[in-house]
C-alpha cells in the first residue's frame, strides 16, 4: 500500500513538473489565461449599450426611471420577461440596450447595489 502513495505522489510531481515546464516554454502566465468573468465583461462591452437609471415610480407592471442626465426610461417587467420583484422604488438599476437597436432594443435591467 505504501508503493503505490509513493508512485502516485512521485507521478502528480512529474506532472505538475510538465505543467509548469510546458508554461514556461510557451512563456504562458496565469494571467492569460481566459476566465469565464473576463469573457463575460468583454462580451458585454461589445453586444450592449448600458446606462444606469433610479427607479422613481412602479405602476403595475411599469417601471419608470430617470438617469443622473436627466434621461428618462420607462420599461414593462411582462415585456422583458424577467422577474423584477426585487425593484423597488429608489433602486438603482443598470439597463441593457442592443447597440443595433437603441430605442425599442431593452434587452434586460440588473439591480445595481451602490
Amino acid at each position: 500500500m505504501g508503493r503505490i502513495k509513493t508512485k502516485l505522489t512521485i507521478l502528480v510531481v512529474l506532472l505538475l513538473l510538465l505543467a509548469g515546464g510546458f508554461m514556461v516554454i510557451n512563456d504562458i502566465e496565469l494571467k492569460d489565461v481566459p476566465t469565464a468573468i473576463g469573457q463575460t465583461l468583454s462580451q458585454e462591452k461589445e453586444e450592449y449599450t448600458t446606462k444606469t437609471y433610479k427607479i422613481t415610480k412602479i405602476d403595475g407592471s411599469d417601471y419608470h426611471g430617470t438617469a443622473a442626465n436627466g434621461t428618462k426610461i420607462i420599461f414593462n417587467g411582462d415585456k422583458l420577461q424577467q422577474d423584477l420583484s426585487d425593484i423597488k422604488e429608489g433602486d438603482k438599476i443598470k439597463a441593457y440596450f442592443s447597440k443595433s437597436n437603441r430605442i425599442d432594443g431593452l434587452l434586460k435591467v440588473v439591480k445595481v447595489n451602490e
